[in-house]
């Protein structure tokens, strides 16, 4: 009778044990990432589409947003715990207090296209004209940018705001202002509505789309986020090795508009990496000319190379 106890009370404490180390794994936590429909955001897309996250035995929750400002807004209320962005809303979120980290650089292009009935036909020609943008966003910073690295006089660069995008891309194609600039896939749009692509982003050194994270949330995740990342990278490879293949893809997942499904020219992703502090600092100049910023945060407090040093 005593040993039939010893036994029972053994596989009891073997239960219990085994219990005990299968807890950590018994539920994956998901992470929430906020992205829109746009080219920054399609490697996420395609690794959810095609169980890349599951492959890497991470669980990932991709929140779909409509505005930058909706997006901006659940980061803050801690309703997603990263986002695909960009430098100068990170430089906002930091100044107004929230403590976010910088993981990677992502891939987008963003262009300036010239009303179909105007006689404009390249970047230079710009000066003086009206460039439509929103005010204080990647489109105005890379506005200015394209426009200024044709050798334009920045007192030749006339940028106005109009923030609505749709009333943007009508404006632009009355051809009640002289030039737009625009996200893809609007871009693209536009141009097969009969616009005029002068050039876009890709041309430029800059790396303004960045992943945005809050630091509490990566600091303890950073391995479960290299995974994501690692999904992430394999799905841009993917991209980069047959772009013609995804062209449904960009239609009927991704929400890209049909016209620009068959003619849309597929950005190069790069393997996850940090933007360098030469990039940052640009923005931070370009903010701080414009009096946006209060004061100049370190490097070292935005950027975190640790998640995609270990891919």
């Amino acid at each position: 009778m005593k040993g039939k106890k010893s036994s029972l009370l053994m596989v009891f404490l073997l239960v219990v044990a085994c219990s005990l180390f299968a807890q950590p794994n018994a539920e994956i936590q998901t992470i929430r990432i906020g992205i829109m429909p746009d080219v920054d955001s399609l490697p996420f897309m395609l690794a959810s589409w095609q169980n890349l996250f599951e492959k890497q035995g991470v669980s990932v929750e991709l929140v779909k947003f409509q505005s930058p400002v909706e997006r901006d807004a659940a980061f803050q209320a801690g309703k997603i715990d990263g986002m695909v962005g960009d430098t100068l809303g990170a430089l906002f979120l930091e100044q107004a207090g929230f403590d976010i980290s910088i993981l990677s650089v992502t891939n987008g292009r963003y262009g300036i296209a010239a009303s179909p009935n105007g006689a404009i036909t390249s970047l230079n020609e710009l000066a003086g004209k009206e460039i439509a943008v929103s005010s204080n966003t990647i489109i105005e910073y890379l506005a200015d940018s394209l426009v200024l690295s044709t050798g334009v006089a920045e007192a030749d660069l006339k940028l106005i705001a109009v923030p609505k995008i749709p009333v943007r891309m009508e404006l632009l194609l009355n051809g009640q202002i002289p030039a737009a600039c625009l996200p893809e896939p609007l871009y693209t749009l536009v141009v097969t509505k009969g616009a005029k692509a002068l050039g876009d982003s890709t041309s430029l050194p800059d790396a303004p789309g960045v992943m945005i994270f809050a630091s509490s949330f990566s600091d303890k995740n950073r391995s479960t986020l290299t995974k994501v990342f690692k999904a992430y990278w394999e799905a841009g490879q993917l991209i980069n090795a047959n772009p013609d293949g995804y062209r449904t893809f960009l239609v009927e997942q991704a929400g890209f508009p049909q016209p620009v499904g068959p003619v849309f020219s597929f950005v190069t992703y790069e393997k996850p990496r940090v933007p360098t502090p030469s990039q940052v600092q640009k923005v931070v100049d370009w903010m701080h000319g414009r009096q946006l910023l209060d004061a100049e945060p370190s490097y070292g407090d935005l950027v975190d190379p640790l998640v995609v040093q270990a891919l």
